[in-house]
């Protein structure tokens, strides 16, 4: 079936022309094949920057290195009431004491036992005439053992020809030498040979010696019980900032200036001595004193026990208040006297 095409003028005077249906499929599928390559170009593209940017790879991390660890302590007695505040951990409750401001970990009375990686060597000691008669019997037996030993060593080198294997084979072996037992001979003294110290134990200095290390052992528990059962105590000095202490402290000095200045010594007066000297005073719970301790002297014997007799009559003190008594059974107030030169006691 033919098709017509219209005809259509060109300016110029051309001619009419036809067009060729095969130029127009040509053109066509040529441009399909390019818009597909540059599509698939485009996603290609599109696909390898995803997988570029898009997955991040990180190292693996480590496992932490830091191990938790739990520190208890043995302790050798034990109380019924739990603390209130544990400084460490350990197998039954305590309520520690001590004198000492600073917190201390408890340590044993006496040294661990050190364990060796290598089990020791037991040594045991043998009569002279018995490590003789061994010394003895071990050299003769040295001698025979000593020949086969050559004998066999000689083909083991000079294996060169089975001829020579055959004849060291078809030799026999040595027959041993008869060991002669030694003849009692009178004991000589060795000069380099150590001598052994022996003790006869009886069975009472065993016994003795049990009873001293149960009674030693019995002392050290006493000493432990005493000092897990000592009284727990407070140091308090000019510098100290918390209410329920300062204002104790407060109190308890004026009352030893009033009565310091009161009772100021006479000799000093006379003299006219001034001096400076630091005291410590430990008060009870009940106002009593427990001891007064001079710390730094003034270089004057006679205000130093001036001091210490202004705080004997002084006392006893008012008793702690119940907010110290519930953390303290023994408070240490350390205080700088200034005996001055107008005959005034100064407690600063």
């Amino acid at each position: 079936m033919s098709r017509r095409y219209r005809r259509r003028h060109e300016p110029g005077g051309m001619g009419e022309k036809r067009c060729d249906p095969s130029m127009l499929n040509d053109e066509l599928s040529i441009a399909t094949t390019t818009d597909r390559l540059v599509l698939a170009v485009f996603f290609a593209i599109v696909v390898h920057a995803i997988i570029v940017f898009g997955i991040d790879f990180s190292p693996m991390e480590r496992p932490s290195s830091h191990v938790n660890t739990l520190d208890i302590i043995l302790v050798q007695t034990h109380a019924d009431k739990a603390p209130d505040e544990a400084s460490y951990l350990a197998q039954a409750n305590q309520e520690g004491g001590g004198n000492s401001p600073e917190k201390r970990r408890p340590t044993a009375p006496l040294p661990a036992p050190i364990v060796s990686r290598e089990p020791a060597e037991i040594t045991t000691s043998l009569p002279l005439s018995a490590s003789r008669f061994l010394e003895s019997k071990s050299s003769s037996k040295t001698v025979p053992e000593s020949e086969p030993a050559q004998s066999i060593s000689k083909p083991v080198l000079a294996q060169t020809t089975v001829s020579t294997q055959q004849k060291v084979r078809k030799q026999p072996p040595p027959k041993p030498k008869p060991v002669l037992e030694p003849k009692p001979t009178r004991p000589v003294k060795a000069r380099n040979a150590p001598r052994v110290r022996t003790e006869n134990i009886s069975a009472a200095s065993l016994i003795s010696r049990s009873l001293a290390v149960a009674s030693l052992n019995a002392e050290i528990q006493q000493r432990l019980r005493a000092y897990a059962e000592r009284p727990r105590r407070k140091w308090i000095t000019a510098r100290t900032r918390e209410y329920k202490y300062a204002s104790y402290m407060e109190a308890w000095r004026a009352k030893v200036e009033q009565v310091g200045n009161l009772n100021y010594p006479g000799e000093a007066m006379r003299r006219k001595l001034s001096g400076n000297l630091l005291l410590g005073v430990a008060i009870n719970a009940d106002g009593t004193i427990d001891e007064i301790m001079l710390h730094r002297s003034s270089g004057f014997k006679v205000l130093d026990d001036a001091a210490i007799r202004i705080v004997e009559l002084a006392s006893p003190f008012a008793p702690l208040p119940k907010s110290i008594r519930k953390d303290v059974d023994i408070l240490h107030i350390e205080r700088t006297w200034q005996f001055l030169a107008a005959n005034r006691l100064s407690a600063r």
